[in-house]
Order: structure tokens, then C-alpha cells, then sequence
């Protein structure tokens, strides 16, 4: 992702850690020169599932559709 949004910059960076067994997108803002992580979508092998966990901040929702659907087509689940 790399997309602006009302006075933010949205941009997305994979992640994976094979020893924990995950991988997913974090999603970052860039607000007044603040760079901040905001949330992150992670398919965890064990559970088989992805999770999304924000970090005590508001993320708009088309922005976090948007993050859901990259992070479906980025990593393998099966």
C-alpha cells in the first residue's frame, strides 16, 4: 500500500518471522512528519488464521479493507 488518506500517508511493509511461524503487512502513517506503525494483519501458521491488531490509534476503514485485501493476496496460506 501506498496511498494517502484525509492528512495521512499510508504505506505497508511485509513482515515474517519463520521461527514464530507468521508473516503479514504492517500498515504505517505519516502524519505532520510523524512516522508511526498503526496496525498489522498476520496469518499465523499455527492457528491457520490471519489477525488484525491496531496500536491505540484509529485507522479508517477503507484503508484497513485495503491493507486486508493485500495481505490476502501477499501471503500463502495453505
Amino acid at each position: 500500500m501506498d496511498r494517502n488518506c484525509a492528512d495521512a500517508h499510508y504505506s505497508s511493509l511485509f513482515v515474517e518471522d519463520k521461527k514464530q511461524g507468521m508473516a503479514g503487512l504492517e500498515l504505517h502513517r505519516t502524519r505532520a512528519g510523524q512516522q508511526a506503525r498503526v496496525a498489522r494483519i498476520l496469518f499465523w501458521d499455527a492457528s491457520g488464521r490471519f489477525s488484525v491488531e491496531t496500536f491505540n490509534c484509529e485507522v479508517p476503514l477503507d484503508v484497513l479493507e485495503e491493507l486486508i485485501t493485500e495481505v490476502k493476496g501477499l501471503v500463502k496460506t495453505t
